[in-house]
C-alpha cells in the first residue's frame, strides 16, 4: 500500500503540473484573442489548428502515446482555446459598437 501511496502523490503532482501548463496555455490564448480583436484577424485559421494537431500526433506518438488519445485530447484543448478566443471577439465587438 505505501508504493502504491507513492505511485499516486507522484501522480498528484504531475496533474498539478499539467494543470498549470494548460493554464498557461490558455492565458496565451487569451493574448491572442486580444490581438486579433485589435488587428480585426479572423478567429478561425484553419491552417494554424491542423498544424498544432499534427504536431501534437506526431510529439505524442514520438513518445509512445496513441495518435487517436493525442488528436481527440488536442480537439479538446483547440475547442477550448476557440471557445475563449469567441468570448473576447465577442466582447470586443460588442465594446466598439
Amino acid at each position: 500500500m505505501e508504493k502504491l501511496r507513492g505511485f499516486r502523490a507522484r501522480l498528484d503532482e504531475l496533474d498539478a503540473r499539467l494543470l498549470e501548463v494548460l493554464a498557461q496555455r490558455f492565458e496565451v490564448c487569451r493574448e491572442v484573442a486580444a490581438h486579433k480583436a485589435e488587428a480585426r484577424i479572423p478567429m478561425m485559421q484553419p491552417d494554424r489548428v491542423a498544424e498544432v494537431k499534427q504536431r501534437a500526433v506526431d510529439n505524442g506518438r514520438s513518445r509512445g502515446l496513441a495518435a487517436a488519445f493525442m488528436a481527440s485530447l488536442y480537439d479538446l484543448v483547440i475547442a477550448e482555446a476557440c471557445r475563449i478566443e469567441d468570448e473576447i471577439l465577442e466582447a470586443a465587438g460588442e465594446s466598439a459598437e
